[in-house]
């Protein structure tokens, strides 16, 4: 037995890889390393059996240990797809259905393996050949079978790996280029000697020593590059397809790495920028070091259009725990941010018309009110009134009303200047607030609103519509009104600027009772009482 030690020994260095391997995997909690951990222990009996077998002197010994072998040498081949399909991130595959035909061609080729000796579907004969250290074996039909099984396992791995290889980014090309190298090995040595009779190694089985080199590759790329630890390699699959950018920066604050959606974000092609200060790929990003806020956001071009998006940092520490860089993702919130843009312009403009509504008129006409109380400047304050609305209604029905109020809005907002002021304040009623703007001015400005809405040639299923405005304005300069218990709730501004509408609007209705169609000015006097005169 001691003759044959020399073709054991690389066998028991792969026992005790394979068997490290399993016990440094076991409790992670990832599928695929669960799968690892089987793997190992699969590729671990396998490979002790074959030591055994070659130890043994005589073919029963040989025998006994060749079965053993196959509680192995059964399940790992498709324990090694199985690995595969979890570390790539095509765990979907593995359909229920697709489990129990992998379980259950295991345990055929099991089953087929402890009962050769009544068909010799597995092997035709078996022999001992003195100076070999393995049983010589005639291979039988199923071998075959089992033979190609272990093609497409292994042939499917590589495609997977190789793949990963080719579309990972240059931080992960290392590790999966190890990966391939690995799931490759198995395959190298099987067809070597089934299809092309080369033995590489003689006296022994290449295809258990070549699992040696895979356990070797795969420790390295496990663990000196963290591929699985173990956690599936696939997170980078979603690094390669997340729609966010990420960018890796070094601790000088250079560039590592980027990710697709990066690059085609800031117009990079190729390894472009990779090497370069964080400033040169990302100019309106604050400085690595700079202090880290929630609510960072940087503005883009894309595709010609602004795109808005928050940034989130995260410390990348090595094993040690040393802080070894910075992961800097950008999410695109283009979408939340004009979803927000569009309610804040329904929320402030009137659904029907598309101007101001009241509420925000009154906002807005606040804050120009106390500009003006400041500076001294004049301001006028017009209400308008469509003439004679309800009986438009009642004439050509509701959608014919509504078009009149759309027309009369656009014509009026049309007509002023963009610091003035304009909304519907309700029902046919609208307002405007005129900054800067004496009472003749603001008479000539109303008159000529009321001439615009005169001039429109509206029709309803070819009948003419006429429409008409009646207007009241009041011009002068803000005062401060006085607050009582009463009105604490509001601010000075909305006191004063309620005062000025009551007077405007009481010389519109000085208008619409002196005839309608016409410009009536409130003269104010004291604090917010006027006397209207036409």
């Amino acid at each position: 037995m001691l003759e044959y030690t020399p073709y054991v020994l690389p066998f028991l260095v792969s026992l005790g890889l394979t068997s490290a391997l399993a016990l440094v995997a076991v409790g992670r909690p990832s599928p695929a390393a669960r799968t690892f951990v089987w793997l190992m222990l699969g590729l671990s009996v396998w490979t002790l059996c074959y030591a055994l077998e070659l130890c043994s002197p005589t073919l029963a010994g040989k025998h006994a240990w060749l079965v053993a072998k196959y509680v192995g040498a059964a399940p790992t081949p498709l324990l090694w797809l199985v690995f595969c399909l979890y570390a790539t991130g095509r765990e979907a595959w593995l359909t229920r259905r697709v489990q129990w035909a992998l379980a259950g061609w295991a345990a055929l080729t099991f089953a087929v393996v402890c009962t050769d000796g009544v068909h010799h579907l597995m092997w035709t004969e078996l022999r001992v050949v003195p100076g070999e250290p393995e049983l010589q074996a005639g291979h039988g039909p199923f071998f075959w079978l089992y033979a190609a099984a272990i093609y497409a396992s292994i042939l499917t791995s590589v495609v997977l790996f190789t793949r990963f290889y080719w579309t990972a980014q240059p931080l992960f090309r290392r590790q999966g280029l190890l990966l391939t190298l690995g799931g490759f090995a198995p395959l190298a040595g099987r067809m070597s000697e089934d299809l092309f009779g080369l033995d590489l190694l003689l006296r022994v089985d290449e295809v258990i020593f070549f699992f040696l080199v895979s356990a070797v590759l795969f420790a390295l790329a496990l663990f000196r590059y963290s591929a699985l630890r173990l956690v599936p390699i696939a997170h980078h699959l979603v690094v390669h397809n997340i729609r966010a950018g990420i960018v890796v920066l070094d601790l000088s604050g250079r560039v590592v790495d980027l990710n697709p959606f990066a690059r085609e974000l800031f117009g990079l092609t190729g390894t472009a920028g990779v090497g370069a200060p964080s400033h040169t790929v990302l100019p309106h990003l604050a400085p690595p070091d700079a202090p880290q806020t929630t609510d960072e956001e940087v503005t883009l071009l894309s595709r010609g259009q602004p795109a808005y998006f928050t940034v989130q940092r995260s410390p990348i520490r090595g094993a040690s725990g040393r802080l070894s860089g910075q992961a800097v993702v950008l999410f695109d919130v283009t979408a939340r941010r004009e979803a927000e843009q569009q309610l804040r312009q329904l929320a402030q403009s009137d659904a029907l018309t598309g101007v101001h509504n009241r509420r925000h008129f009154v906002t807005l006409a606040g804050q120009a009110l106390a500009q003006a109380g400041r500076s001294g400047q004049p301001f006028a304050v017009v209400m308008m009134d469509i003439d004679r609305f309800k009986g438009i209604n009642d004439t050509y029905g509701h959608p014919a009303g509504d078009e009149v109020l759309r027309a009369v809005a656009q014509t009026c907002q049309a007509r002023l200047r963009r610091t003035d002021l304009f909304a519907r304040y309700g029902g046919e009623e609208f307002v405007a607030l005129l900054p800067a703007t004496s009472a003749p001015e603001a008479q000539q400005v109303a008159e000529a609103l009321r001439e615009a809405v005169e001039a429109l040639r509206l029709e309803d299923a070819g009948r003419p519509i006429p429409v008409t405005l009646s207007l009241g304005l009041v011009a002068g300069q803000a005062a401060q009104a006085q607050t009582t218990q009463d009105q604490m709730t509001q601010t000075p501004q909305e006191l004063d600027l309620h005062a000025w509408i009551a007077q405007a609007d009481a010389a519109l209705y000085a208008a619409k009772t002196g005839g309608r169609n016409r410009v009536t000015l409130a003269v104010p006097q004291g604090r917010g009482v006027g006397l209207v005169v036409g």
